[in-house]
Parts: structure tokens; sequence; C-alpha cells
């Protein structure tokens, strides 16, 4: 019979209804002690009392999250712990983590051990992560970012090209060599930088300018004005039929419709406002066209142009230049015998507009790279054949359709363009000095050159007083 301790010693220890009811004599089974008739007291020594049982029974039941499972005896408490120590106050130690469960094999429905458990060099394939197409950060403007997919899609109007970034590269890949693709693309985009962060600070500026509720009424006008006119456009463009394909194709990108209704919304707001920021009721005298006209006589006059057609053969598609020689000799021929030339362009030529049948547009003197083609285009007799001429890249040949001679038009006739330079150079002179003013209240970042402008503190709370 298991024993107990008593003031005077072991004794027997008492049954399950001695310690219930306080033992005879209405005592506690330790002398002097009353008996503890509390229920809620009880309770808890009843629960006491299981938890030993349990733990004689199942010894490691009571053992922490790192002991064993297995029946094996709980670790015993170190040999030097003496009287004083149980004083000491306790320092808790790391959390120890439960052991993985694991599944029985034998169970139905059990998984192959190569699904169930994660492949060892998981966390280094997520180390390295993989930035989005199109969502670098190249600017900052005040609170608002470029994204490199925003200036991807941005029409090249400003820079006299038609298209966008990734239509242009798309379009020329075959002439761009695949190790300059790269610079090309980063070319384009510092070029494009700009006109994007000009729009951006107007439209900062016109949204702290609109009031809330006619900020409502702005989105919900260019809102509409995009979803019925502009969505149709872009759809076209993008060669897709619906909105969600025009999305995903966007996404593919590293933006979105959403994204792109956002900046068209920006775009409109910025070149609106922008408009009413100008003043246009200033009068032009007829001295100041006439002093223009005489200050900007060269921006006047009209260098002689030409409009040609040309067959042309690439060095690079041949093993050499005699091979190539002797290809665009037989175009020659073939045109000479009468053969219509733009049939031969389209089936032998190599030019950028041989798909066009050879037909260039009109050239100004002077601006061709290989001053042998420029001295043929404005030299040779017009409809005639040119002899075989050595460019820097290929065999040309030539043939001029028309040309036009270098004039100079009358101040009669320059009325008209003189008063349209008079007002764009105004217009221009005022969107500078408003840019500049906005600007400096507007902290600007780009990737290419850093810092580009931090506004004064200063002069922003001395404005800010008045």
């Amino acid at each position: 019979m298991p024993v107990r301790w008593s003031a005077t010693g072991f004794a027997s220890a008492p049954s399950f209804q001695e310690f219930a009811t306080g033992g005879a004599g209405g005592t506690h089974i330790v002398r002097g002690t009353e008996v503890v008739r509390n229920r809620r007291t009880f309770l808890l020594l009843l629960t006491a009392v299981g938890s030993a049982a349990l733990a004689a029974a199942k010894p490691g039941f009571c053992q922490d999250w790192g002991g064993t499972t297995n029946g094996a005896a709980p670790m015993a408490p170190p040999a030097s712990v003496g009287r004083n120590d149980f004083n000491r106050p306790v320092v808790p130690g790391p959390p120890r983590q439960p052991a993985p469960a694991s599944r029985p094999a034998a169970w139905p429905g059990a998984m192959p051990q190569s699904v169930v458990d994660p492949p060892q060099n998981a966390m280094a394939a997520t180390d390295t992560l993989i930035p989005c197409q199109g969502s670098q950060i190249v600017a900052r403007v005040g609170s608002e970012v470029i994204l490199e997919s925003d200036l991807v899609k941005r029409n090249l109007k400003d820079l006299k090209v038609e298209g966008s970034i990734s239509h242009l590269i798309e379009v020329n890949k075959d002439k761009i060599p695949p190790d300059e693709i790269e610079l090309f693309r980063l070319k384009l985009l510092r070029d494009l930088l700009p006109g994007a962060i000009q729009s951006k600070v107007i439209f900062l500026d016109a949204r702290r300018a609109i009031p809330a509720e006619g900020w409502t009424q702005v989105e919900r006008h260019i809102s509409s004005l995009f979803d019925d006119v502009l969505l149709e456009k872009l759809m076209k463009r993008e060669d897709v039929s619906s909105a969600r394909e025009l999305d995903e194709r966007y996404r593919s990108l590293g933006s979105s419709l959403e994204r792109e209704k956002k900046a068209f919304l920006e775009l409109e707001v910025a070149r609106q406002y922008m408009h009413q920021q100008m003043k246009k009721d200033e009068e032009i005298t007829y001295d100041q066209m006439l002093e223009y006209y005489h200050g900007h006589l060269k921006e006047f006059t009209q260098p002689a142009r030409a409009r040609w057609e040309e067959l042309m053969v690439t060095f690079s598609k041949y093993p050499d230049k005699a091979s190539a020689y002797d290809d665009i000799a037989r175009m020659g021929n073939l045109v000479f015998s009468g053969v219509p030339f733009a049939h031969v362009a389209k089936s032998s030529s190599h030019g950028f507009t041989a798909a066009d049948g050879g037909q260039r547009k009109w050239t100004d003197q002077g601006v061709l790279a290989c001053q042998e083609l420029d001295r043929a285009l404005f030299h040779l007799p017009l409809g005639q054949l040119s002899p075989i001429i050595e460019g820097p890249t290929g065999f040309h040949i030539l043939r001029v359709v028309e040309r036009e001679a270098t004039k100079t038009p009358s101040f009669l006739e320059a009325q008209a363009d003189i008063r349209e330079r008079i007002v764009k150079q105004r217009t221009d002179k005022q969107m500078a000095e408003y840019f500049a003013k906005v600007q400096a209240k507007t902290p600007i970042w780009t990737v290419f050159e850093g810092e580009t402008q931090r506004p004064n503190v200063a002069n922003r709370q001395e404005s800010m007083r008045r």
C-alpha cells in the first residue's frame, strides 16, 4: 500500500472515502489540520491527484515537447540542486518545437514522400526574387511613381517617331544588333522620361488646386471619355477583341487596364490644367511678325528635297561583296529590261521600304549619312537609274521620282506660319516659367540621375505663412 507523510512520520495512505470526508474524526490526514470542505479547493486537489496517477501510469506524459513519446523515463533533475535553489527565479529557455507529424505509410490514401515533404532547396529557390516585367520604378515625383511599363507603352510623338518603344523595337529587331537592343531601349526610356515627369508634376499641382467635389466630376468625365472613345482604339492597336484580353496583354507588360486608365486620367488632367494656365489673348502686331521673319529667315528657307525609289542588298546576307554585287546588278538589269521597279523591290530588295515597293518619302538635301547617296539623289536626272553605289552596309540603286530646289517664302507667304511660331514661342515661355515654379515644390528622383530636385523647405514654409 502507498505511504504518506505525516507530522509523526510515515503512515498508510488514506482511502478515497477518507480523503473525501476528511478521514475518521473529521480531520485531515495531516495531524493538526482541519478538513478542507471548500468545493473548489476539493476539485483542484482532485485534479492534482488524477495528474499524479496518470504520470505514474504513463511515464513521459508530463514531459515537455522535447521529451520522448515512446514511454521512456523523464529526465532527472540535476543532482546539484540545493535547498535554497528553489527560491531562485526561473529563467525560461527557448521554446521547443513539436515533433513533425507523420503519416503511417500503411494508411489508405498515403501520398508519396516526394510529394508530402517539401524539397530541400525550396527555401534556396525563393531567396532570389525575379521582378515582374515593367515593374521597375524609373522615377519618383512627389508621392507618385513612374514605372518602366508606363514609358514602354508611351507614344513617341514627342520624339517624332510613330508607335511605342515596344512596337519600335519589335519592328526593327532584325536591324538592331542583339547586344545593342537593351541600350537602344534604355536610350528611348531616358528620352521619354522628362515628358512623363512634367505631366506628373502638373497633374499633382492640378490635384491640389481642384476641390474635392470638382475632382469627382473630373474623374467621372475623363473615365467616360476613356471607356467610350479610347478603349476601342487601344483594343484595335493591341489586336484584341475585349477589355479582358486587353487587360491580360497589359499585365504581361507589367501594367494593367486600370493603370492605363489612371495614366490617361493624369495626362488629360495635366493637359487641360496646363491649357488653363496659359494666356493666349495677347496681340501679335505686324511689326513683331516682320521682326521675327527677318530674324529667323533661315528657318523659313526650305532646302532642296527629293522623292525617290531604292533597290538595296545588305552585305551581311552574302558570303562576300562579289556575291552581293552580282545580286544588285541582277535587280538593276530586271528594271532596265522593263520589269516594274516596285515588283523587283518587293521580291528581292533588302531596303527599309522594300515591302512598299522601295518608295522613299521626301528627303532633304544633306540629311543622308552616305555622301555618295546624297550626291546621286540631287544630281541624277529624273527617272534614270543610278549606277551601283556602295554604302556602309550594302549596295544601292536609286531612281529619283521628283525633286524641288531650295526656296525661301516671302513675308506675305510666311505670315500664317510666323503667327503660329510666335504663339508657340510665347506659350513655351509661359510653360517653362510655370513648370519651374511648380517643380520647385515637388521632389523628383530618377533612376538615371538620382535626386534631381528637392523643394526649398524654407520657401515653402514662407509661402504657407502668406
